[in-house]
């Protein structure tokens, strides 16, 4: 990332010049960059806009982009840390307990992931993203059926998904595909996600 440097006078009868250091991919709306651009982008928006949050909601979505962003760059133990804090600050924040789910899944705890993909979904049930990592988590824990079930319900909510048809596909018509430790890294954390 691109750094410049201004250094601002400030002409007060002896005062010290202070230097302050701007992202130049930076926008001046913290809330747009928690929302979109790469991931270091995302969590420098989300950090300047956790500095400004006034409620609860407010704090767990700075910290929930940040979580988001965290995944993205496979800093999972970080992303961690920020959904825990993002669930703390407000509960019924549901992307939370999807993007917690998927930090889990980073760190090898499907068990972890699957409670908190189930918690998002009772949260928000339409929520096809979440679904759709489920199905994934339940095909690392050997549950061939409920990774169906839930591959079936994304094509019901978006019936234009690539990745559910081809697994449906696949599972209906031949052996499981395995799922590893880098399975987590496939789980719907980009851009578009939330």
């Amino acid at each position: 990332m691109r750094a410049i440097v201004l250094v601002l006078a400030v002409a007060l009868g002896g005062s010290l010049p202070a230097a302050l250091i701007l992202d130049t991919n930076a926008r001046a709306d913290a809330a747009q960059d928690c929302r979109t651009g790469s991931p270091e982008l995302r969590f420098g928006g989300c950090s300047r806009l956790l500095q400004e949050a006034r409620t609860p909601r407010q704090r767990a979505i700075a910290l929930d982009g940040r979580c988001w962003a965290n995944n993205e760059r496979s800093a999972f133990a970080e992303a961690l840390m920020d959904c825990n804090s993002a669930i703390a600050a407000d509960a019924q924040y549901p992307y939370s307990f999807h993007n917690r789910g998927i930090a889990y899944a980073g760190l090898n705890n499907p068990s972890a992931a699957l409670n908190d993909f189930n918690r998002a979904i009772a949260m928000r049930p339409n929520f096809s993203n979440t679904l759709l990592n489920r199905a994934k988590v339940y095909l690392s824990l050997g549950n061939t059926a409920a990774a169906i079930r839930d591959y079936e319900d994304v094509l019901r909510l978006k019936p234009d998904n690539e990745e559910a048809r081809s697994a449906l596909a696949t599972l209906r018509g031949a052996t499981p595909p395995q799922m590893g430790p880098s399975a987590a890294n496939s789980l719907c954390g980009a851009p578009g996600c939330n």
